[in-house]
């Protein structure tokens, strides 16, 4: 008879030793920081920093959480996107340092800091062997439930959070928001989104058009996403009032033209699945849009079906999303620009494997500058077809 000798798994490539890594990083976040020289701005929640990857010299470039209570250590940079060559944790930014400083990187497809030699340096700084750290049974088992389901929360975590029920949210917005109305959305269809302005001084999205993002449940706000209803100034480009001071390069991040509430991580959900699961759990298919605006004005025009990934890139955690939801096939439904269609061909590479894909072209920009008549005759009759 032959044995077969079981195959131990990397250190490397051992998720819950490197989560310990990830957390002991964010305990150490300061020295860490100071040991690479860099300068940065903190607010309690959120690390602002210009970017030492691409070498940027926007103070507001970077935001680093180590904050939260599953992954801590997220990073992006919004300037140039960084963090989607080394990767959105903590080691993967310091993977981008070490890049640079060490191999002078500068753009996508110079030399790069190996993950090996990364993790070299992590447990020389945090004088730690990566084979000694010991992660128990219950750690490993919360860790792989909390990869697989992404944003779905048990109830009982909701209330230890305190996360603000649906009547909270509204009773603190001015529902519908006017910027909206003016935009051609209907006062129906802002009003069931809970779509409204915070006009309250000293709030998080004070002076922001809010779009609330629910749970599966449609009870308990797990974040929100706020426009600026300011327009953007010509001299500092943020966007802030008319007849007020420009911003410091520090500051600069507080006045962009969308915001995330803070701790919010958009790649672990998906809008609008709170409506659009029993609907893609029973018609099989989902429609994949960029952004809230897109799915408010295919429901107008009674599609049920989308979701919306908050920009150009469906993430492996949206995907699970996707993947429990009961969908056998989707519509993609991106921008009818350059970054539209590129986001469109990264879902295509992504979930050929699993469902059966269609992308169909549309005349407009976006599917929320369409018409509910442009809608009805360019996608209703479309998906009337293959569906």
């Amino acid at each position: 008879m032959i044995t077969m000798k079981k195959t131990q798994k990397s250190p490397l490539n051992d998720q819950a030793k490197l989560k310990v890594l990830c957390d002991d990083l964010c305990d150490n976040i300061e020295d860490l920081l100071d040991h690479f020289g860099l300068e940065y701005k903190s607010n309690g929640k959120m690390i602002s920093m210009a970017c030492p990857i691409h070498g940027g010299d926007n103070e507001g470039a970077i935001n680093l959480y180590v904050q939260g209570d599953s992954y801590r250590g997220n990073w992006k940079c919004r300037t140039h996107n960084c963090e989607k060559i080394f990767k959105g944790s903590i080691i993967g930014f310091i993977r981008g340092i070490i890049s640079s400083n060490k191999y002078d990187w500068k753009k996508n497809g110079d030399e790069t800091c190996t993950f090996k030699e990364t993790i070299n340096f992590v447990t020389v700084f945090l004088k730690k062997n990566l084979n000694d750290i010991k992660v128990s049974r219950l750690s490993r088992n919360k860790q792989q439930f909390s990869n697989a389901i992404g944003h779905i929360k048990h109830k009982d975590s909701h209330h230890s959070k305190n996360l603000p029920v649906r009547s909270i949210v509204r009773n603190n917005l001015s529902i519908p928001a006017q910027y909206y109305l003016d935009r051609g959305f209907s006062p129906n269809i802002l009003n069931k989104y809970d779509i409204g302005l915070c006009d309250k001084p000293g709030k998080e999205m004070s002076n922001r058009v809010v779009a609330p993002i629910y749970d599966m449940d449609h009870h308990y706000m797990i974040g929100c996403t706020g426009r600026s209803i300011f327009e953007k100034c010509d001299n500092c480009k943020c966007f802030h009032m008319a007849s007020a001071t420009c911003p410091p390069d520090h500051q600069k991040y507080l006045y962009s033209k969308w915001k995330h509430s803070a701790n919010f991580k958009s790649q672990n959900c998906l809008y609008n699945m709170w409506y659009a699961h029993p609907f893609i759990k029973k018609t099989g298919y989902a429609i994949l849009v960029e952004s809230p605006g897109n799915v408010w004005r295919l429901e107008e025009a009674g599609i049920h079906n989308s979701v919306a990934m908050f920009g150009c890139n469906l993430s492996d955690r949206q995907k699970i999303i996707l993947d429990s939801s009961g969908a056998m096939s989707i519509i993609i439904l991106t921008d009818n620009d350059e970054a539209g269609k590129k986001a469109a061909d990264q879902i295509i590479a992504k979930c050929q494997n699993t469902y059966r894909i269609f992308y169909p072209t549309i005349s407009k920009q976006d599917v929320g500058e369409m018409s509910i008549e442009e809608i009805n005759t360019e996608i209703k009759q479309y998906i009337e077809r293959i569906i």
